[in-house]
């Protein structure tokens, strides 16, 4: 079984260059995305060491809390997950627990959702692929599967991990340790030192040392080492080692303690020279190397081993089956967005989600009116096409009559990439209301938006303020317009950042400006201007039947707080906590343009009239 393990040990340095040179642009997506929030890194067997270096690189890089956990501590704590971003590690991203796994972060809506495998096409990609809010990094390693033990993935994942973080590259040593006594004999235990950076390293070595049956690992921090655990030490010292995992950071306390390991017991002192996460990589070679040479004196090859038929049995069982939830997942996620979720709060979002599925089951819809990033077609693919399906689902609606409004923060981009889905003969029934609802006009008009319109005083006072602004050069591009500013992100920064910052900006040079969040970027528009007045100005042609509006960012502030505070108004992802307005009535897991097209199809009827129809919302979600 797996390939011998010297011939691994011999790849490791293929293994650093090829992860260096790849193109980690979508983790990097993630970690930007991930900024403020929690992080879960799931990884088990091998890729438990992987996920306990990227909670790390979290915790340092975005100061924001980071766990790593087991698949199975994952599954029995899913609720947990609703507010944090998931990283899953597997090396073949096939096995049944990460599997698991990444269906029950689909259906917590995790706000972001990573993977990281070693193969091109696996099971777990394309799950992570399918999540609006999903970044698969699915990547062949060159010197193909590992054998039983992980080593070649894991090396080329930690790099993949630093480089999602925009760390620069530097020269990894992937030589042998120096290590003249391999202290093996007659030991049957081993006592690993760590701290810092070194720490996922232990973790890993717990791992290998057990798997391999070469020695009873544990593991203990340098100072945790001194409250208790150096009485392993004092009763069996004859059948111990200490393995020592040494940092620039960490040098001198290590030094310190081993100073004091009773004289006989033998240590063995794996270092790395380099800074920060990259020490990590260097240990992992250095750990790598010594469990060869190990292994190799006592003549067993880890990457080979006969797996008992009981051990085969044992990983083929089955991760738990999850009761399902009994409160849906409409009324779930206006709970998490109250932030409750007592029996009392849950009985009256109940209530007024049954009488709002009945009025709109009650109105009579002459247009609709919807957000065009993250709801008409995904927000990674905004300057693309509109989607084959959803442009079918506009022309069908168009084709019955029904008027369609388009409440965009973008320009001329969106008009085209409209005219180019829809047919000519369609484009007097659509209204765009661009920058945010400043400039409505219809889709017939190739002079809209207005360049020349001046710019109002609020506008124009504060540009000048963010454009002279030496942080934001650093972190965004700032665009300005008529009636709004537009501030873009870019490689380092995240919407959070943005937001608090220009927030900040906002409170010390007062201004008339509101500031409202996409999912990409931050517009700053007078007070008197909201897409609702796309929804007023489609109104006035429909009456009296009712206007429809759909959007994705309906928690404030984001960009259509506003819009999806109207009467009838339905979420693809994120809700206020109204009562009477902007439910997201999507089955679970199902967000973004996905869930725009399933609202789409369940409006039905014909000359300009049509009903809303919750039943065809596959799922029943309601």
């Amino acid at each position: 079984m797996g390939r011998p393990y010297a011939q691994e040990l011999a790849t490791l340095p293929d293994s650093i260059a090829w992860a260096q040179g790849l193109d980690t642009g979508v983790l990097a997506r993630f970690v930007r995305l991930s900024r403020g929030l929690p992080l879960v890194a799931v990884g088990s067997g091998g890729s438990a060491a992987a996920a306990h270096f990227a909670a790390l690189l979290h915790r340092h890089y975005t100061l924001a809390p980071a766990q790593h956990a087991t698949p199975l501590e994952v599954l029995l704590t899913v609720p947990m997950l609703a507010q944090s971003a998931v990283l899953l590690l597997s090396a073949s991203g096939r096995n049944q627990d990460v599997l698991f796994t990444s269906r029950a972060a689909i259906g917590a809506e995790v706000p972001a959702l990573a993977c990281i495998t070693a193969s091109p096409d696996n099971p777990l990609s394309r799950n992570v692929e399918q999540y609006t809010r999903g970044f698969p990094f699915a990547e062949q390693i060159p010197t193909g599967k590992d054998g039983f033990l992980a080593t070649n993935s894991l090396i080329g994942t930690l790099v993949v991990l630093a480089r999602a973080y925009e760390l620069p590259a530097v020269t990894i040593d992937c030589r042998p340790p120096n290590v003249e006594d391999l202290g093996a004999e007659p030991a049957r235990s081993a006592i690993v030192l760590h701290a810092g950076w070194s720490s996922p390293i232990a973790t890993d070595l717990e791992s290998r040392l057990h798997e391999s049956t070469l020695l009873n690992a544990q593991t203990s921090d340098y100072r945790n080492f001194g409250h208790g655990r150096h009485l392993w030490l004092a009763r069996r010292s004859e059948e111990t080692i200490v393995v020592a995992l040494v940092t620039p950071e960490t040098k001198s306390l290590a030094d310190r303690t081993l100073r004091h390991i009773p004289t006989g017991v033998p240590v063995i002192r794996l270092s790395s020279q380099l800074e920060g996460p990259w020490a990590s990589v260097e240990l992992l070679a250095s750990a790598l190397h010594w469990t060869g040479a190990l292994s190799e004196s006592q003549s067993i090859d880890p990457g080979r081993p006969q797996v008992p038929g009981f051990g085969r049995r044992l990983f083929h069982l089955r991760p738990p089956r999850l009761p399902r939830s009994k409160t849906s997942p409409a009324i779930r996620r206006k709970l998490l967005r109250l932030g409750s979720v007592d029996d009392a709060t849950e009985a009256v979002y109940e209530n007024a989600l049954t009488n709002y599925v009945q009025s709109l089951e009650r109105a009579e819809f002459g247009a609709v009116v919807l957000d065009y990033d993250g709801t008409l077609c995904p927000t990674e693919h905004r300057f693309g096409p509109l989607p084959p399906e959803m442009a079918t689902e506009c022309c069908r609606l168009l084709n019955g009559g029904l008027r369609i409004g388009v409440a965009t923060g973008r320009g001329k981009s969106v008009r085209e990439a409209l005219k180019t889905a829809i047919p000519s003969e369609l484009w007097s029934s659509v209204l765009i209301g661009y920058y945010s609802g400043s400039d409505v006009a219809a889709l017939t008009d190739d002079h809209a938006p207005n360049k020349q319109r001046p710019r109002a005083a609020s506008i124009a006072s504060f540009a000048e303020i963010l454009t002279s602004d030496p942080l934001l050069s650093e972190l965004a591009e700032v665009e300005v317009r008529p009636c709004q500013i537009t501030v873009s992100l870019r490689a380092s920064a995240s919407p959070a950042d943005l937001q608090a910052y220009i927030s900040d900006l906002l409170v010390l040079c007062p201004t008339s400006l509101q500031l409202l969040r996409s999912g990409h970027s931050i517009d700053l528009i007078p007070a008197d201007v909201s897409k609702t007045q796309v929804v007023e100005r489609v109104g006035r042609d429909v009456a009296p039947r009712s206007v429809l509006c759909i959007g994705d960012q309906g928690a404030w502030p984001g960009n259509d707080s506003q819009l999806l505070g109207h009467e009838f108004s339905l979420s693809v992802d994120q809700v206020s906590s109204s009562l009477q307005s902007c439910w997201n009535l999507a089955p679970q897991g199902v967000l973004g343009a996905p869930a725009a097209l399933l609202y789409l199809r369940a409006l039905q009827g014909e000359r300009g009239s049509f009903r809303f129809l919750p039943e065809k919302i596959s799922g029943g979600s309601t």
